[in-house]
């Protein structure tokens, strides 16, 4: 944890500041170890504070690394410690996580000090991942594989989305937690790329689209697979190999230094190429690590390259309104040669 400090504190010199304040919670965890829900950080080029209230005194007792701890108030900026009281002249604050009610607080307690609005300066830390942090990344993607291999079984018409879902988040459950709300979606629901679960029930030839992931010690795997029940549509068998073949024009190109727009392209012409770029309006991918969406970005509008030890996604679609959907997503480990897919589970089209 000191070093991931310590590389924050490295960032807070290349932007002039004396002071950072850390609110949003995943940075907190990556930072200090904490997990609890009502935190705070305040590092300087020399200290580093972590409050929180009563609740998680115990807790932090062994969760956070590196830091002084206090214990305040529930509002952990209503009584300001005396540390907080020191001649900070450039203070740097989260803007994509401080709300203006709490801005003005800060304003308040740190009352000789620029506040400072920084992007992204904890998330662009996050982006490498540490060799313990790409295991822990396996680690749960090896459960979504086993997971969706064995919900397979349940996959027949009549069968809801929402029963599907409810199993697959459960046997998550039973191994960490749930990364985000799991996605099944069946039929027409499969051409809305985040349609989510309803009690649509299952029906003969339809596309079924699972994008699920678990964390395990705080780490999130994302997966997305499309299955058929029974025999595939003409028309959805040859958006799954284009889809298919999309993803394989992606995955071939990732490697250090080439820019995430590029892998976005190596994918996204082919579809379009095909005569179905518009059904394709989404970004190619996304980076994962303690959030399932983290940086970098694999769109067209993106202006990252990849670099030894991101961790994306390649999840090319095509969406059909009133028809159905595909999407087929892996994650992938960019290393020094090249990548490693972390994904297990096939991407062969499977009709049950």
């Amino acid at each position: 944890m000191s070093k991931r400090i310590e590389r924050l504190r490295g960032l807070m010199r290349r932007e002039k500041l004396d002071g950072f304040v850390v609110v949003n919670l995943p940075n907190i965890r990556y930072l200090c170890g904490y997990t609890g829900s009502n935190g705070l950080m305040l590092v300087t080029r020399h200290d580093c504070w972590f409050y929180t209230d009563f609740r998680y005194q115990e807790q932090i007792r062994t969760e956070v690394k590196d830091c002084r701890k206090r214990v305040l108030g529930r509002d952990l900026a209503s009584h300001p410690p005396p540390e907080w009281g020191k001649s900070f002249r450039h203070l740097g604050v989260e803007e994509n996580h401080v709300t203006l009610g709490r801005f003005r607080q800060f304003r308040r307690q740190f009352p000789k000090a620029k506040l400072v609005p920084t992007r992204d300066l904890v998330l662009a830390l996050r982006r490498t991942k540490e060799p313990a942090e790409v295991t822990q990344i396996a680690d749960a993607q090896r459960v979504t594989d086993r997971v969706f291999g064995n919900m397979l079984k349940l996959v027949e018409p009549g069968v809801r989305e929402r029963d599907l879902a409810l199993e697959i988040e459960s046997k998550f459950r039973q191994h960490g937690e749930v990364a985000f709300d799991s996605i099944v979606a069946s039929g027409p629901n499969a051409a809305k790329p985040h349609a989510g679960f309803s009690d649509r029930k299952l029906k003969q030839g339809d596309a079924v689209t699972f994008d699920i992931g678990c964390r395990i010690h705080g780490y999130c795997s994302d997966m997305t697979r499309t299955v058929f029940v029974g025999k595939a549509p003409p028309v959805l068998r040859k958006v799954y190999e284009i889809v298919h073949e999309a993803q394989r024009r992606a995955l071939a190109v990732i490697k250090p230094g080439v820019a995430t727009r590029k892998v976005d392209a190596a994918a996204r012409d082919y579809i379009t190429a095909q005569g179905y770029g518009k059904c394709f309006g989404h970004g190619l991918g996304h980076g994962v690590g303690i959030e399932v969406h983290e940086m970098p970005g694999l769109a067209a509008t993106s202006k990252d390259t990849l670099a030894v030890g991101d961790v994306v996604t390649v999840e090319p679609g095509i969406y059909l309104p009133g028809i159905g959907g595909v999407r087929i997503e892996d994650m992938v480990h960019v290393t020094k040669t090249g990548h490693a897919n972390l994904t297990r589970t096939p991407k062969r089209l499977i009709e049950l």
